[in-house]
């Protein structure tokens, strides 16, 4: 249980106060050195005399208790996977402030936990600077469900990361345990089947998809339902099922109260876009992507339709266009540090100027990008770098080089 005398003795000094101006008036000052070095229990009475002096009240005391504090840390989590940000930091601000580092270990652990998943949620730049090699120590401490809380919290900062290989390990691990205590969280499933898309499975992604929209079905959660038709269709776009695809799509797009918000229209339409570019219909996909952008507010988003939008014009031969909206996607990814999308915009130029077949373009590709996008997973990418550094090599009569790279396109798959 959480103790007195470190609590008293933590707020005194965490307030600069010296024992005399602590006990002045209400005790003397061995009789506090005694309190403080656990020797003496205080009343009740004076317990509440010192706690009103450190400006603590009985209620903040008694919501410190080991027990008490995991509930609290855990409605925290509850708040932000509801994405009720506005209370979460409010929560958040009122257990940072009352934690102290002589709760039991494992409250401060799980603390520490919440506050990276509350950094993620939040998109708060202190995520980028957490100890995260100092969490994974922590690992064994998490035991039974809250193993669950630590494998899950973990796919996702990996997610956050862009780490997809890694991210998919802790999801899974994490449904084992879901399993394991009977469970429930639809979410964990709409991260693993997003982490399959991302890495390029989307019959595995549209498995996980279904058992999450069938879970938010149940709690009429259709914001995630909505998420869910939108995955549906990206799946059903890799899959090059496109009449199922644009059914997903074109049912949120079109309907309430799937839809309800300007963001999520603006995501339907970049998707729609993407479908087209799968399609090659070039001049649709202009149109829903123009629409996209206009809605999109993050430099993320931006981005991704920039990028979408230069391919257009590229593949309509209007050159002019493409390169400048390949220098604009240059500026928004320097912004961010996106580099999956500075490699895109790369490989449009090199094709635009028609340099695939340099060697400055083979030693570009092989020294930084090759490793880079087996690093994170980017598989769709990928097979585009080895297809053109394959076709370069044999332009160059590198024909022994060139077979390794087919052989790594075949291994990907085509």
């Amino acid at each position: 249980m959480f103790n007195v005398s470190s609590f008293i003795q933590y707020h005194r000094t965490n307030q600069g106060l010296s024992q005399r101006d602590l006990a002045d008036g209400i005790c003397s000052i061995s009789y506090l050195s005694k309190i403080e070095n656990d020797t003496i229990e205080p009343s009740q009475d004076l317990f509440n005399m010192l706690c009103e002096r450190l400006g603590i009240s009985l209620e903040s005391f008694n919501k410190m208790t080991n027990y008490a504090i995991e509930d609290e840390i855990m409605w925290l989590y509850k708040l932000i996977s509801k994405k009720n940000f506005n209370e979460a930091s409010s929560y958040y601000q009122f257990l940072k402030n009352q934690l102290t580092p002589f709760h039991h270990e494992q409250i401060i652990h799980l603390f520490k936990l919440i506050e990276l998943y509350y950094f993620i949620e939040m998109k708060d730049d202190r995520v980028n600077y957490y100890e995260i090699d100092e969490l994974l120590q922590m690992e064994s401490s998490f035991e039974e469900e809250k193993r669950y809380y630590f494998l899950k919290i973990m796919g996702v900062y990996y997610i956050h990361l862009a780490y997809p290989h890694q991210a998919i390990l802790y999801l899974i691990d994490a449904e084992q345990v879901l399993t394991r205590y009977a469970m429930k969280d639809p979410d964990l499933y709409y991260l693993i089947a997003a982490t399959y898309t991302r890495l390029s499975e989307p019959a595995r992604s549209n498995h996980y998809c279904q058992i999450a929209k069938e879970q938010y079905i149940n709690v009429f959660m259709y914001p995630k339902i909505t998420n869910c038709y939108i995955l549906f269709g990206i799946n059903y776009t890799l899959l090059q099922a496109f009449d199922i695809a644009e059914r997903y799509f074109f049912q949120v797009l079109n309907s309430r109260p799937m839809m309800d918000s300007d963001h999520v229209t603006a995501n339907v339409q970049y998707n729609i876009s993407f479908m087209y570019c799968e399609k090659q219909e070039w001049e649709h996909a202009l149109n829903y992507l123009e629409q996209a952008l206009s809605g999109f507010y993050s430099t993320f988003e931006k981005l991704h339709c920039v990028q979408l939008i230069a391919k257009s014009y590229h593949h309509l031969q209007e050159y002019d266009e493409a390169v400048s909206y390949i220098e604009y996607g240059k500026q928004l990814s320097d912004q961010i540090g996106d580099q999956k999308i500075r490699c895109l915009l790369w490989l449009l130029e090199h094709r635009i100027y028609d340099t695939l077949h340099t060697t400055q373009f083979i030693n570009e590709a092989e020294q930084y990008w090759l490793n880079y996008l087996v690093e994170r997973g980017e598989n769709r990418t990928l097979k585009q770098l080895y297809f053109f550094l394959a076709e370069s090599l044999v332009s160059q009569n590198r024909d022994r080089e060139a077979i390794m790279y087919y052989n790594k396109l075949m291994q990907l798959g085509i």
